[in-house]
C-alpha cells in the first residue's frame, strides 16, 4: 500500500512538471493553480477501471501452505509460480 501511495505521489509530481512544460509551450505562461487543476483532472481520468483491477482480486500468497488453505476454503485451484529472478529466460 505504501508503495502505491508513493507511486501516485510520484505520478502527480511528474504530471505537474510535464503539464507545466506542455502548457507553457502551447499557450505561454499559466498560473500554478491551473496546472494543479489540470494534473488532478488528468490523474482522476486515468485511474484504473474496475475491469482493470480484476487482477487485484486474486488471493496472492507467499507460501504454499496458505495457498492450499485458501484453495480448500474457497474451492479454487492453486497456481504455483516459482522463480529464481530470471523470468525473461522462460524458466521458472
Amino acid at each position: 500500500m505504501f508503495e502505491m501511495i508513493n507511486n501516485v505521489h510520484a505520478l502527480r509530481v511528474i504530471g505537474v512538471l510535464v503539464g507545466g512544460m506542455v502548457a507553457t509551450a502551447c499557450a505561454g505562461p499559466i498560473s500554478d493553480g491551473n496546472v494543479v487543476r489540470w494534473v488532478e483532472k488528468t490523474v482522476a481520468e486515468r485511474q484504473p477501471t474496475a475491469q482493470d483491477k480484476l487482477f487485484d482480486q486474486i488471493a496472492w500468497v507467499a507460501d504454499i501452505r496458505t495457498a492450499i488453505q485458501f484453495g480448500k476454503e474457497y474451492n479454487r485451484p492453486i497456481f504455483l509460480y516459482s522463480g529464481m529472478g530470471r523470468i525473461n529466460t522462460g524458466r521458472c
